[in-house]
């Protein structure tokens, strides 16, 4: 039996893991400090909610949604956020998702879940698969972004060419540049702004 128990799943874990990248991406994006004013920020950003929505991209996050509808009708979550009354209410409510990861959020940071009752297990389980699917988005989004002949020529940069000193600098402002769309590129940040 101890095998067995060992052998399961940590959702909680993964999903804390998962929601830290997911924090640092609209912490970029949004520029703000406060997680709950970055979270109503969140809710205005719908490109690719319409594109989900229209069926146009993360195909297999309406049937996690789904989950999460009857899973918050049947007992909503206790939110800290007077303006959400914690419950998604439905496929399309991406607002209330977003809502329902910074909940799942906060009562595990806070220790007010239980792990191990199947209720609460299952709103982690979910609140991972769910974000999972949206951050997976926006990943491969944001590696689309920065283009194959990008990488290589970075990666050329990176080798130094001992023979062409004179070149030296320009191989310098050049890897500086590289460096600096990588980091401060709009559609880099602004990936779930643009169309799928």
């Amino acid at each position: 039996m101890q095998w067995h128990d060992r052998a399961q799943i940590d959702y909680s874990d993964l999903f804390m893991r998962l929601y830290v990248s997911y924090n640092a991406w609209y912490r970029g994006v949004t520029g703000l400090q406060s997680d709950y004013d970055a979270i109503k920020h969140m809710q205005e950003r719908f490109v690719i909610w319409d594109d989900y929505i229209h069926g146009c991209v993360m195909e297999p996050l309406r049937s996690v949604m789904q989950q999460i509808t009857i899973l918050t009708a049947l007992r909503p979550l206790k939110s800290s956020l007077r303006t959400w009354c914690g419950v998604v209410s439905g496929p399309d409510d991406w607002q209330g998702l977003i809502l329902y990861w910074y909940t799942v959020r906060c009562t595990l940071f806070h220790g007010d879940i239980v792990i191990g009752h199947a209720h609460e297990d299952t709103q982690i389980k979910l609140a991972y698969e769910s974000l999972n699917i949206f951050m997976t988005e926006i990943v491969t989004r944001m590696k689309r972004s920065f283009d194959a002949a990008d990488y290589d020529r970075l990666r050329q940069l990176q080798a130094p060419d001992i023979s062409d000193k004179a070149g030296e600098s320009q191989q310098q402002d050049d890897r500086q540049q590289l460096y600096e769309k990588y980091i401060t590129s709009p559609d880099l940040w602004d990936v779930d702004m643009i169309r799928a």
